[in-house]
């Protein structure tokens, strides 16, 4: 941002918007905005996606690992949010009510020194898994949070839900836990 056709990194421009930069930064990211349409211009973008992807999360369309956090941000905002805590190795019989807005699977698991955890996520009745990459965990809390496109479960029949963590270190990927999740529609 040293001359006046400098642009502002997106990866900035998120931190910015996130509000994670220190007093000095988000001042000099002021100063540039001001005078420069560009990057003002992709600001915008970098909100119209972060409104995008939060309006398809909260109407379901989205999955995700998430933090206890978020989920008391969602319960304080009102949503009916329906848990299900799976103990490591676990299993559970599940469901969605039509008042639920969003469903939630804790996961428990061992993580002490645990750097990175990856899921895979797979449907009995499908061959493909989906594989997700450094999801957020708790260490303290001992567990993964799981948030599944609604849209999607709200339209299965009795369905077998198999999740499998993988803590990703320097030597390779290592099984930490294996869950299954035995839906069964409302009724």
């Amino acid at each position: 941002m040293s001359g006046a056709t400098d642009h502002i990194a997106a990866e900035r421009l998120v931190e910015y918007w996130l509000d994670e930069l220190d007093p000095v930064a988000t001042e000099a990211i002021d100063a540039h905005l001001l005078g420069c349409d560009f990057c003002g211009a992709e600001l915008d973008s970098v909100i119209g996606l972060g409104e995008a992807v939060r309006g398809a999360f909260v109407e379901g369309r989205v999955p995700g690992f998430v933090t206890s956090e978020f989920v008391a941000r969602l319960r304080e905002s009102g949503a009916h949010v329906r848990e299900y805590r799976i103990e490591q190795d676990g299993t559970v019989n599940c469901t969605v009510a039509p008042e639920d807005d969003f469903l939630v699977s804790r996961l428990q698991v061992q993580l002490e020194g645990v750097d990175r955890v990856d899921a895979e996520v797979q449907l009995s009745r499908q061959d493909e898994t989906l594989r997700l990459e450094d999801v957020p965990f708790d260490v303290h809390a001992g567990e993964v949070l799981w948030v599944p496109k609604l849209t999607d479960v709200r339209q299965l029949p009795s369905t077998v839900l198999h999740i499998r963590l993988l803590a990703i270190g320097t030597a390779g990927a290592r099984e930490i836990g294996r869950y299954t999740l035995n839906h069964q529609p409302w009724s």
